[in-house]
């Protein structure tokens, strides 16, 4: 079993995680890798991530009854729920959450211990130079607000000794890899990233640790936050870019990474709330773009030298489509497009008394109250929110028209599919139902899966065309 750690660092790296978990969800293919996600962040209580442990959980129940053939354990899927996501309590029975190390309501004055110097020490001097009065004050349960210098104290002994980077390293094997997600603007994820890699790259008496190839998607500004006069934030996006080149002269022949991608925006299009508790951000196109790097690295070899990429779209419009992304997203698109289908499949189907498969294949009222299909219910709930997100945003992601199932002809933007309304669906479905003979297994839920896989994409496919 190969396996990529991916190390999500602070808010960015969270929802870049999201993307990459409904972008697996869509079909797009790890090449054989299990993903392994490891999120850093100091916040206490903070929703979004919460809401990526349980998207993860949802997933990871709808993949296990894709492959269970009661006492067999079958292959993945071709396509939807295709490969496989562990956590490492999943590899080692170990936390997979750092708020207990980092994530803590005493102020950074107390976690460095500033009290026990003297007035007229001089490291008291010294801690006074590297750190605000804010920056003394600031409690750590709601993360560095910004300050990779208070990132770079806490991170460091956050991630030494943790049993979570214990088990990364007791897990990591001969040719798995591993892939870092983090933002550079920020505090957690400006310091989190060089941190963690360093603490990789000098791992002893652990050489698959310690040569594991590695990538890693270093997202730049990409929205802006409210005012902080207006909001009484320590947080101002005023800032974001002077950190930025601050932080890329610092990443200039200090990030060993084999693959280092950017991403970013050429302006703060958004501008979101500024309150760093609650962090309430929409999915944004950027993350979409951060989480294919990861797609992308796992299709690639080793290097014979340090490789820096990046993506571009071929025409700067506010909302986009398969024309303005480019031939380049086409496979993103794709999967995107082919999800939201199964989303409509999945509503419609439970009330459609004469789909000849309720009987042949027994896809009946008591398959769709069963755990794993209500499971994928809601999944598909979440996506369809997740993509709203990205279709209502700044810039917008928004190549498919799916505001109408009874003409569908056009749901990817811009070209011709051939299937007319839903019905199209329903059809190719029966269609590969009585194709398949396989008596390798009795999952009625897989076959769904496959069904709906195999009959959306006879007419998706047309994208590559």
């Amino acid at each position: 079993m190969k396996k990529v750690f991916v190390f999500c660092i602070g808010g960015t790296g969270i929802r870049v995680m999201k993307s990459i978990t409904m972008l697996m969800a869509s079909g797009m293919d790890t090449n054989g890798y299990v993903v392994v996600p490891i999120i850093l962040d100091p916040h206490l209580d903070l929703e979004e991530k919460k809401n990526l442990h349980s998207l993860i959980a949802e997933y990871q129940e709808i993949y296990r009854r894709s492959i269970n053939n009661g006492n067999q354990t079958l292959n993945p899927l071709s396509g939807f729920f295709g490969s496989d996501i562990r956590t490492i309590d999943d590899l080692n029975n170990q936390t997979n959450d750092t708020q207990e190390t980092a994530g803590s309501k005493e102020k950074f004055r107390s976690y460095i211990e500033l009290a026990n110097l003297g007035t007229s020490d001089i490291n008291n001097f010294l801690v006074e130079t590297l750190f605000s009065t804010k920056n003394l004050n600031n409690p750590l349960s709601v993360g560095f607000k910004g300050n990779p210098n208070v990132g770079t104290v806490v991170l460091g002994e956050m991630i030494e000794g943790a049993e979570w980077f214990k088990s990364f390293k007791q897990h990591c094997e001969k040719d798995d890899r591993v892939f870092i997600i983090s933002s550079i603007f920020g505090g957690t994820g400006a310091s989190g990233y060089p941190l963690l890699e360093k603490k990789i790259r000098l791992t002893e008496n652990e050489p698959a640790v310690k040569n594991a190839l590695m990538g890693a998607v270093t997202v730049l500004p990409y929205y802006g936050l409210k005012d902080p006069a207006t909001t009484g934030s320590d947080i101002d996006s005023a800032n974001f870019y002077t950190k930025t080149k601050a932080a890329l002269a610092y990443y200039h022949g200090t990030v060993k990474a084999d693959y280092l991608y950017y991403v970013g925006e050429t302006s703060l299009k958004q501008v979101y709330d500024n309150d760093e508790k609650k962090q309430d951000d929409k999915a944004n196109f950027i993350e979409l773009v951060a989480a294919s790097a990861l797609f992308d690295f796992l299709k690639r070899g080793e290097p014979t030298h340090q490789q820096f990429l990046s993506r571009a779209i071929d025409n700067d419009k506010e909302s986009l489509d398969i024309v303005s992304m480019g031939s380049g997203y086409k496979e993103l698109v794709k999967s995107v497009a082919d999800f939201m289908l199964l989303r409509l499949l999945v509503e419609e189907l439970p009330e459609e008394k004469f789909f000849p498969l309720s009987k042949s294949r027994g896809f009946d009222s008591s398959f769709y109250g069963d755990s794993a299909f209500q499971s994928l219910f809601r999944f598909c709930n979440r996506y369809y929110s997740w993509y709203l997100e990205l279709a209502q945003n700044k810039r917008a992601f928004a190549p498919i028209n799916f505001d109408n199932p009874k003409k569908m002809s056009g749901w990817i933007k811009t070209i011709e599919l051939g299937a007319k309304d839903d019905s199209s669906y329903l059809l190719e479905m029966i269609k590969v139902s009585n194709k398949t003979k396989s008596k390798d297994h009795e999952n009625k839920f897989r076959f769904f899966l496959q069904f709906a896989y195999d009959a959306i994409d006879n007419f998706t496919k047309k994208i590559y065309k």
